[in-house]
């Protein structure tokens, strides 16, 4: 018997499994086993560029990190490790933005003075930038932010970035400073407590002086203030307020704040405590001073009975 030879739709089936199966190899972007172990840097590094801008952030990797481990003192072992935090950076994603910041720091650390110390700090900066969460929730990410947008302005003052830098630190401020003002605002409204409310809302006003909304805050503190029985500390905060934003919606309240803070009477004085006299010791006197006894009677070591002190006489129970 002869074997039958496959049929034409068997072998179009195979050939479109062979079709499919590179194209996901192409698709994934796998990197050359040749190309890796070559022992030229330059054709993986080209090889590791290609795969970048084709967005195989895996494949642009490991092409890299060849180039890192394999040839330290090559000439593209720089570029190497700045493409490794821009593969990073570039793919996106909570996870990989802590990778790349970890890789912009190695290279500021190897290379401090290299000419894209520059974009690698404000890389790092940026990372921590897609990390922010709105004013209502945790500002850990926006407080590193602004830190590292600092470090721009202050270590490289001659960087393209740095107009870039100095716009994202106001955001970055604005964005704290709410989210100080939303913590203020709880405690007064939602806990009732002006106490908690008056120290974030101090502190920005001596913090963020440049904050878009400080006039509601310069209120809402001459409120707490009032509220807890401070009002002569409230009248110079409700005074800037009518000074500074004369046309804000919180001027007319302020006024009337303020009017009600010149009159309300001040506070009662606490009683002084009173305790029991030691015995012997004389009453004192309406005006609250102890008279001095008299050199007859300190002279006396006993009491005299000839002439005896007049009791007080008790109040009649109701």
């Amino acid at each position: 018997m002869t074997a039958r030879r496959p049929g034409r739709a068997l072998l179009h089936a195979l050939a479109l499994g062979v079709a499919v199966a590179s194209a996901a190899c192409a698709h994934h972007g796998e990197p050359d086993i040749a190309t890796l172990a070559s022992n030229s840097d330059q054709v993986i590094w080209e090889a590791g560029q290609k795969a970048f801008e084709k967005h195989q952030w895996e494949s642009a990797r490991q092409h890299f990190r060849r180039i890192i481990d394999g040839f330290p003192q090559s000439e593209f072992a720089p570029a190497a490790r700045l493409a490794l935090g821009d593969s990073y950076f570039q793919e996106g994603g909570t996870a990989n933005d802590i990778l790349a910041i970890g890789a912009y720091r190695e290279f500021l650390t190897l290379y401090p003075s290299h000419p894209k110390s520059d974009y690698s700090q404000f890389q790092i900066a940026e990372a921590y930038y897609r990390q922010r969460n709105g004013p209502d929730r945790d500002q850990t990410a926006t407080h590193n932010a602004l830190s590292e947008y600092e470090r721009v302005a202050e270590l490289y003052p001659n960087s393209s970035h740095v107009q870039r830098a100095q716009e994202r630190i106001v955001e970055c401020r604005q964005t704290l400073a709410r989210a100080e003002f939303l913590a203020g605002y709880f405690y007064q409204h939602t806990r009732q407590y002006c106490r908690a409310a008056v120290s974030r809302y101090e502190g920005i006003v001596a913090d963020y002086p440049d904050y878009k909304r400080l006039d509601e805050v310069l209120y809402r503190l001459g409120e707490c203030l009032v509220e807890t029985g401070r009002a002569a500390e409230a009248l110079p905060h409700l005074s800037r307020l009518l000074s500074e934003y004369p046309q804000s919606e919180y001027a007319g309240s302020a006024r009337e704040l303020m009017s009600q803070s010149a009159h309300a009477p001040a506070p009662a004085t606490p009683p002084a405590p009173t305790t029991s006299p030691a015995p012997g010791t004389p009453p004192a006197t309406p005006g609250g001073e102890t008279p001095k006894p008299s050199s007859d009677s300190a002279a006396k070591t006993s009491p005299d009975t000839s002439s005896p002190s007049p009791r007080p006489i008790p109040t009649p129970l109701p």
